[in-house]
Parts: C-alpha cells; sequence; structure tokens
C-alpha cells in the first residue's frame, strides 16, 4: 500500500499579528509556519524562496527584488486594509495572489465614531481635563443629548451603514449623502438620501464622515461647506485626512462658526500641533487614529488573516483579493501590462468624468490577444472606475458582487462595428441622466485615448488633465491658456473636438501641476465654459 504525503505549505509571518490568528494556521495540520518579525530585507531575500505564504503588516515590503526570489510563492497577506507596501504589478506576474482583511476593523471604526459623538455631547474629555486641574465646572459643561438630533453621514458603506444603525438604536434621525448608494439600500437602513451635500450640512447637528480620499473628496468639505453647517453642529472625522480640508477646519472653530469637531484622521501622520493648529483648541477633541485601534480588532484581523491564507492554500478561494487570482507568464504579463495600463487609464477617467451613480456598464473590445482572456482588462476597468465611489474596499475580486448589491448592470462582449484599430477598448456608463462613453487603444505598447463622447482624440494620458466642455466659439483656449500661465501651471498637450462648428466642443488639456479648487471655481466662470473636469490618473 502506498501512503500519499500531504501537502505542506510553509508560511511566513514577518510582522506581529495577534496570538489567536497564529493559533489559527498552528493548528491547521498542512500548515508550517514560522515566526520571524524582526526579519530585515537582507535576510528575508535568502529564506523567502521557502516559503508557500507570507503574513505581513505595513512593516515588510514586498517589493520586485523580493518576488523575483520567491519561487515558491503563492499567496501574500496583508493583516489590515493599506496594501501600499506590496508591488501589485509584480505579484501580478508571478501569479501571487495579494489577499486583505477589509472586515476586520469595521466595528471598531463604528463605536470609535459614536464614542466621538457621544464627548462632544456630553464634553467628557474637557470635563475629564477640568477635574484633573481640581476644578468643578458643573455649570459649564452642560451638555446635549443625542436623542432626536439629526445625524448626517456622509458615505453610506460597510462602515456609514453601522454608524446609521447605531444612531436608529439611539432614536437619532439618520440623514445621509452618498452619490453612489442606490435609495433602496438607504430606504433599507431607515436613512433618508439625500443628492446634494450642502443639503446634508444644512440639516446635520452631528456630521460624520466615512469616505475613502481620492481626488474626487479630496477637499470635499472645504470652508464654503463647513459655513454651511448649524452653529451648534460638530463634524467628526474617522475616515481619511484630507476629505476635510484642515486649514479652513482651523479657521471656522478658531472663529466658533460650528460647535465643534472629532478628528481621528490627518493627512500628515504622525500629527503634529504646528502643522494642525485645530489640536488643542477647547472646542476640537482630538485623538491619534484610534479607529482600528482595539484589541477585538486586531484579533479579528489576525484571524481573518489566516483563515484568508488557509483557504487560499488549500481551496483556492481568494476571499478580499486585490489583485488577480490567475498566473501569467513573464511574456504573457509584459504582453498584457499596456492594456491593464490602458484599462485602468479608462476606468479612472471615466469615473472622475462623470461622477453621478452608475446604473448600467457596458465594456466592448476588439483584439485578438485579449479576445481568448478579457478578465484581468475587465477587473482593472471595474476596478478603477468605481475605487472612489464605495467606502467598501474595492477589489478584483469582489466588484462583481458589489456591483449587484448596488443594482449596476453590466455588459462584456466583443466590439461588432467596424473601427480602425486593431485593438480598441471602449467603456459605456449609463446614469440616471447622462450616458458617457470613452474608448482607447494602445499603440507601439502606449495606451491613448481616441474617443469622448463620440468625439475623436488621439493623446496619451497625463498625471493630470484638465477636460473642459466649452461652445465652440473663438477665444475659449485662448482664454484657457492665459488663465493657467497667470497661475503658474504648465500646459504639457491639448487636443480638441468637435462635431461641427460653433457647437458644443470638448478640449482635453494635459499639466503639469494640480489646480487648486480655488482655481477650478475661476476656469468655470470663463466666458462659454460650461463645465470642468479635473482628471487625475
Amino acid at each position: 500500500m502506498i501512503i500519499l504525503e500531504e501537502k505542506k505549505f510553509n508560511v511566513l509571518i514577518a510582522d506581529n499579528i495577534a496570538k489567536e490568528g497564529v493559533d489559527i494556521l498552528r493548528d491547521n495540520k498542512n500548515i508550517n509556519v514560522e515566526i520571524n518579525t524582526d526579519i530585515g530585507h537582507e535576510e528575508l531575500l535568502e529564506k523567502i524562496g521557502s516559503f508557500d505564504a507570507m503574513i505581513v503588516r505595513s512593516r515588510t515590503k514586498i517589493n520586485r527584488e523580493l518576488v523575483n526570489k520567491a519561487k515558491k510563492l503563492k499567496v501574500v497577506t496583508r493583516a489590515g486594509t493599506g496594501y501600499d507596501n506590496i508591488d501589485l504589478d509584480v505579484c501580478n506576474e508571478h501569479g501571487i495572489v495579494v489577499l486583505i482583511t477589509p472586515l476586520g476593523n469595521a466595528n471598531a471604526v463604528v463605536e470609535l465614531t459614536l464614542g466621538l459623538m457621544i464627548d462632544a455631547s456630553r464634553h467628557i474629555s474637557n470635563a475629564n481635563l477640568s477635574m484633573c486641574k481640581g476644578k468643578w465646572e458643573k455649570k459649564n459643561l452642560k451638555g446635549t443629548e443625542l436623542k432626536n438630533k439629526t445625524v448626517g453621514i456622509i458615505g453610506l458603506g460597510r462602515i456609514g451603514a453601522g454608524v446609521a444603525k447605531r444612531c436608529k438604536a439611539f432614536e437619532m434621525n439618520v440623514i445621509a449623502y452618498d452619490k453612489f448608494i442606490p435609495k433602496d439600500r438607504a430606504d433599507d437602513l431607515g436613512v433618508t438620501l439625500y443628492n446634494d451635500l450642502i443639503d446634508v450640512l444644512k440639516l446635520s447637528d452631528y456630521v460624520t464622515i466615512h469616505l475613502p480620499l481620492t481626488p474626487q473628496t479630496t477637499d470635499l468639505i472645504g470652508e464654503t461647506e463647513l459655513r454651511e453647517m448649524k452653529p451648534n453642529a460638530v463634524i467628526i472625522n474617522v475616515a481619511r485626512g484630507g476629505v476635510v480640508n484642515e486649514e479652513a477646519l482651523y479657521k471656522v472653530l478658531e472663529e466658533n462658526v460650528i460647535a465643534g469637531a472629532c478628528i481621528d484622521v490627518y493627512s500628515h501622520e504622525p500629527a503634529d500641533p504646528k502643522e494642525y493648529p485645530f489640536i488643542g483648541l477647547s472646542n476640537c477633541l482630538t485623538t491619534p487614529h484610534l479607529g482600528a485601534n482595539t484589541v477585538e480588532a486586531q484579533i479579528n484581523v489576525a484571524k481573518l488573516a489566516a483563515e484568508h491564507t488557509i483557504q487560499a492554500l488549500n481551496s483556492k478561494i481568494f476571499i478580499d483579493a486585490v489583485n488577480i487570482p490567475f498566473k501569467l507568464t513573464e511574456d504573457m504579463a509584459d504582453l498584457y501590462r499596456p492594456y491593464m495600463l490602458l484599462g485602468s487609464h479608462l476606468g479612472k477617467f471615466l469615473g472622475q468624468y462623470n461622477e453621478e451613480r452608475i446604473q448600467e456598464v457596458a465594456i466592448k473590445y476588439k483584439s485578438n490577444l485579449l479576445k481568448n482572456n478579457f478578465e484581468p482588462i475587465k477587473a482593472v476597468i471595474l476596478q478603477t472606475l468605481f475605487e472612489s465611489r464605495f467606502m467598501d474596499t474595492i477589489t478584483y475580486m469582489n466588484i462583481d458582487s458589489i456591483l449587484e448589491e448596488n443594482g449596476i448592470e453590466l455588459e462584456i462582449g466583443e466590439y461588432d462595428k467596424y473601427i480602425n484599430f486593431e485593438n480598441y477598448i471602449k467603456v459605456y456608463i449609463k446614469t440616471e441622466n447622462t450616458e458617457t462613453k470613452i474608448a482607447g487603444t494602445v499603440f507601439i505598447e502606449r495606451p491613448k485615448i481616441v474617443e469622448i463622447n463620440g468625439l475623436f482624440f488621439d493623446f496619451e494620458p497625463a498625471d493630470y488633465m484638465l477636460v473642459i466642455e466649452n461652445i465652440d466659439k473663438p477665444g475659449v483656449i485662448g482664454n484657457l491658456g492665459t488663465f493657467l500661465g497667470e497661475k503658474g501651471i504648465n500646459i504639457a498637450g491639448m487636443q480638441l473636438g468637435r462635431k461641427e462648428k460653433g457647437s458644443e466642443a470638448i478640449a482635453v488639456i494635459s499639466i503639469d501641476d494640480r489646480p487648486t479648487p480655488d482655481d477650478l471655481n475661476e476656469l468655470k466662470k470663463l466666458p462659454n465654459v460650461l463645465e470642468i473636469h479635473l482628471i487625475s490618473l
């Protein structure tokens, strides 16, 4: 009788995780665990060749040099949500699946939000400080109750929805602003959804933010928006520093325009009070990014990291994968790379050009290379199109289920009309009010955009682009050039498109520097300019 030896996998834990996660791995009979949380890069290069999987946090860097030596590596699991320390491109090339654990800390962030809200309403932190100083300031610390107050939730994803449920338990009136969540989902939560951010700011006693930081959400709430809030209102940000303009926040707090703020996140961390002068104001409660910093969250993250890793190794089930779980040879990866980049550019461009809630998406393509395996390109387009629209982490693996959950129809197919390109990808989105389309090609391994809404172009996407919709009249482009020159913004390239003389036209201007929100508002006021879109790749 021949006894087959069970497959064994070697897993390296390279950064500290909770013991509960380690125990799960050790209890699995076909997992050999090595813990080396102090391992340096040079030592890791020597040892990585013997491991099938790694669990890391933010310390360990997974770069090309390391992956090239990781001959057996199949899975990298990030115990947490952010994965800036992992080179996804090189992992894709080598068929290494990268997993994250976005569910592990959601409840911790929800509870911190409620804790800050209660603290702000009852002055708990200030009361404690005054007591420590030997004072008895009961009369000066009269608070307010949450019951019957209105909370405005900006971003109704997993965390925002969790906050909504808790606030309902406090008998609060819950309203929300989220451009990308269908009304049915808000209705299920008992939340009134508004289409205008200003309406929510005006109506709310508490405003709490649960959005990712993207080009569209950077400075989403600036001085103008803050001044629309009630004088008794409190704003809470436990999401990302930069969604609220921090200079404007200090200004309105210093002037007592609003009652207060609770801030857990900052544009640069660790936060220096010299850089953020609202730290220390009596009407501002600040914490050092405590959102996921609970015993339970760290245990949850460790357990999920262990479970994800085991399932990926044993069952090829990739839970919360952030890259594409198929193997491309080096040669195929080189062929696919410009198309992946084109797909990324098309998704990002379209997502920033039309910021309305998407109801339908269609992707059409023409390419002999991609004909038998369009999945990588589809995944990249959808991930980049929707990455800034939901607070939930969008991955290549969960995008289809997220689209279904939000009632977004998807159609994929070959382009069936004549087109004078050997390879061609066209993406259409439909919203309640508009239909927008963009197309691109790869020419000499370089992505190009060749069509926007039926107008034809030929330009390589740049880091920053201004897309101007205007009436086709003399002087428009001259005014734009003069304005940008006065602002010190250099024009790197320009493309113009129109259907007929005097009709609506589109100009795409590649620029070297990012304009400020005030610059964009001024641009919109130029004669014959209809709309301005800043595209940031």
